[in-house]
């Protein structure tokens, strides 16, 4: 089958997390466009994979 590689849009924290202090933020990493169906998304800081970051599959 066809490869499409996939568009990746990083979402910035909801404006209500940034007005007030906080120790983490959420960002929202969307991923779209991609052929075959599946596809394995890794956040990553420094270089380094985080463990048992949430992810959720596409509901639209």
């Amino acid at each position: 089958g066809n490869r499409l590689a996939p568009s990746v849009f990083l979402l910035p924290p909801p404006p209500e997390e940034l007005s007030t202090p906080r120790r983490t933020l959420s960002l929202t990493c969307l991923v779209r466009g991609f052929a075959p169906e599946h596809v394995d998304v890794q956040w990553q800081r420094n270089q380094e994979t985080l463990q048992n970051t949430p992810n959720s599959p596409d509901s639209g």
